[in-house]
C-alpha cells in the first residue's frame, strides 16, 4: 500500500508509489471529470501515522488532522497565529482560499475585532495556549478531537471526567486509580445524539460514563459490552416489551420498567409540552426536569424563581441555590463533590460558593490559590486581586 506524508521523504519510495502519485496528480490536472476519481478517505491510499503535536517546519504552519489528500490525512497547513489580525470573507460565496491572507490556524477563528481567537469547540485550540500560564488543557485524540476521557490530579486522589466532542464536561466521573476501563463511550454517544436534536435518548450510562449492560433505545433492547455499547457476542436483541427475555436482565436489579423515575417524569413532561403545542397553546411553560445519563436526578431542580443543587436521589444539597437569572453559571460541582467525598469517608477541603460552584480563589493556611470549575488547582501563591479565569482554559474566550 502506498502511504503519504506531508514532508520530504527520508528514504527511497517504491517506484510504483511514485508512479501512482504521478498518475493521481495528472488526473487532478485534467479537469473536473477526472478529479472525481480521487480516492475517498477509506480507500487503499492510506496515511502515515502522524503525531498529533508534530512540529511543522515553517513558523506559519500548524498541524491539522485533515491537511492533505482531500482532507483525508494529517499534515501541516498555513495559518495565522493567535492574536493576529484576520479578515473574514466579505460574503458567503468567498472562500478562504480566495483571500490574500491565510485563514486563522486550525483551532482558531476570526473573531471580535478581526483577531484570531481560540475556538474552544475545536480541540486544536489547546495547541495555541501558553502552557506556562494555563494550569490544565484538555487532551486531544489522534484525530485532533477532544478525548472522551480527561484526567486530572495524581493517581491517588485524582479524578477522570467525560467530555463531549465540543470539549464540555458531561456525565461520567471516576477516581483516577479506578478509571482503567473507563471509556466514556455511553456519555459521549448520548451527548452526540442530543446535540443532533434527539430528546428521547434512553441509553443508560454507568457512573464512569460507560454503558450499563442492559440497554434500550428506540424500542429495542440488547445486552451491551460496557466499554463500547456493542451487542454482546452470542446474544440477540428484543423489542422493549420483551426485554425480560434478555440474558442480562435481572428482575431484582432492573424491575419491571426500563425508564427510571426521573426519566419517566422528564419524558412525560416532554409529551405534555408537545400536546400543548399541537393544540395551539405555545405559551404554556414547564419547569424542566434535569436527569443524569444513568436515569438519576440531575445537578439541580427548579422551584419557582430559584434553582437548588440536588443529589442523584433528588434530595436538595442545602444550602446551595441560585436565582434563575444566574442559572447559566450554576454547575453545582462543589456541592455534589462535598456529598461525594462524604459518601467515601473523606472531607472536601475547598470552599463552595452559594450556588454550589467552587470558589475560584481559595485559601489554605493563609496562602491563596486558584481552582478550576472541577476544584483542581491551576495556580498557586496568588494575590487577593487575582482573576483566576486567566489560568483556566477557555474561561476568557
Amino acid at each position: 500500500m502506498c502511504q503519504f506524508v506531508h514532508s520530504r521523504p527520508r528514504k527511497m519510495v517504491p517506484e510504483t508509489c511514485i508512479r501512482g502519485v504521478q498518475v493521481l496528480l495528472l488526473l487532478l490536472l485534467l479537469g473536473e471529470g477526472a478529479a472525481q476519481i480521487v480516492p475517498k478517505c477509506d480507500s487503499t491510499l492510506g496515511c502515515l501515522v502522524y503525531p498529533v503535536q508534530a512540529a511543522c517546519s515553517a513558523p506559519d504552519e500548524f498541524w491539522s488532522p485533515s491537511a492533505t489528500h482531500g482532507g483525508c490525512c494529517p499534515g501541516c497547513v498555513r495559518g495565522l497565529p493567535l492574536g493576529a489580525l484576520c479578515n473574514e470573507p466579505s460574503n458567503t460565496t468567498e472562500s478562504p482560499e480566495s483571500s490574500p491572507n491565510p485563514p486563522c490556524a486550525p483551532g482558531l477563528v476570526c473573531g471580535l475585532g478581526n483577531v484570531c481567537r481560540l475556538n474552544t469547540a475545536n480541540c486544536l485550540s489547546t495547541y495555541h495556549v501558553a502552557t506556562d500560564t494555563i494550569g490544565w488543557v484538555p487532551q486531544c485524540d489522534s484525530r485532533g478531537q477532544y478525548a472522551p476521557k480527561q484526567c486530572r490530579g495524581d493517581r491517588l486522589s485524582g479524578r477522570c471526567f467525560c467530555y463531549s466532542a465540543e470539549g464540555k464536561r458531561i456525565f461520567g466521573t471516576s477516581w483516577r486509580n479506578q478509571a482503567q476501563n473507563m471509556t466514556c463511550a455511553c456519555s459521549r454517544r448520548r451527548a452526540d445524539l442530543e446535540a443532533e436534536g434527539r430528546f428521547d435518548v434512553t441509553l443508560h450510562c454507568t457512573q464512569d460514563g460507560n454503558y450499563e449492560e442492559l440497554q434500550c433505545d428506540r424500542g429495542v433492547c440488547w445486552c451491551a459490552v460496557p466499554q463500547t455499547g456493542m451487542q454482546q457476542p452470542g446474544t440477540r436483541a428484543f423489542p422493549e416489551d420483551l426485554w425480560f427475555l434478555l440474558p442480562c436482565y435481572n428482575e431484582t436489579l432492573h424491575g419491571v420498567q426500563y425508564l427510571r423515575r426521573c426519566e419517566s417524569m422528564a419524558f412525560s413532561q416532554i409529551l405534555q409540552r408537545k400536546q400543548f403545542i399541537i393544540r395551539g397553546h405555545s405559551g404554556v411553560t414547564f419547569t424542566n426536569i434535569i436527569c443524569n445519563y444513568d436515569g438519576s436526578y440531575g445537578q439541580y431542580v427548579i422551584e419557582g424563581q430559584e434553582a437548588a443543587c440536588t443529589w442523584r436521589d433528588g434530595t436538595k444539597l442545602s444550602p446551595y441555590k441560585s436565582s434563575l437569572r444566574t442559572l447559566a453559571a450554576m454547575n453545582c460541582n462543589c456541592a455534589q463533590d462535598e456529598k461525594l467525598f462524604a459518601t467515601v469517608g473523606r472531607t472536601l477541603e475547598l470552599a463552595c460558593e452559594g450556588n454550589g460552584n467552587y470558589v475560584p480563589l481559595q485559601s489554605r493556611n493563609g496562602v491563596l490559590f486558584c481552582v478550576n470549575p472541577d476544584g483542581f488547582i491551576v495556580a498557586e501563591n496568588v494575590s487577593d486581586q487575582t482573576d483566576c479565569n486567566q489560568f483556566i482554559f477557555g474561561a476568557n474566550v
